[in-house]
């Protein structure tokens, strides 16, 4: 990780995967310890954009977003993993956000991370997220959304 300014040390996509993953390593041998059920999900961070990376760019649709939005207001909001200011824009007035959100897709075992910056992304930097995580949120219905 590097930083950026004032000891904010923004996370890549990869990094939450990877410090996800060391947490879930933590779990898995705990719960085998105790001979506890333990279920493992592959952990897909979606929307961290690195300016140091080269991201997807492309239409999103609106319905998406607000699928999207509902799902970030629906239940709780995970810890956050710091305080992050976005790369991309300039001048004095930088969207920032730290907070975090989780969708478990319990079918193919895979658990969705997403920064709140996600929906900053798409509306004025013109990200598109993957296409696996765009037909997860369009399948959800509000009363599923965990």
């Amino acid at each position: 990780m590097r930083e950026i300014k004032k000891g904010v040390v923004p996370m890549k996509g990869s990094e939450v995967e990877e410090h996800t993953n060391k947490v879930y390593d933590s779990l898995e041998e705990y719960a085998k310890r105790e001979g506890l059920d333990f279920v493992r999900y592959k952990t897909v961070a979606v929307g961290y954009l690195d300016i140091t990376e080269e991201y997807q760019k492309g239409p999103v649709s609106q319905n998406f977003i607000n699928k999207l939005k509902i799902a970030w207001n629906t239940g709780g909001v995970l810890a956050s993993l710091g305080y992050h200011e976005c790369e991309f824009c300039e001048g004095k007035n930088k969207a920032t956000s730290g907070s975090e959100k989780m969708l478990r897709d319990e079918v193919n075992k895979i658990e969705y991370r997403f920064p709140q910056m996600i929906f900053h992304y798409i509306e004025e930097h013109g990200y598109q997220p993957p296409e696996d995580f765009v037909l997860f949120v369009m399948g959800l219905d509000k009363g599923i959304i965990k």
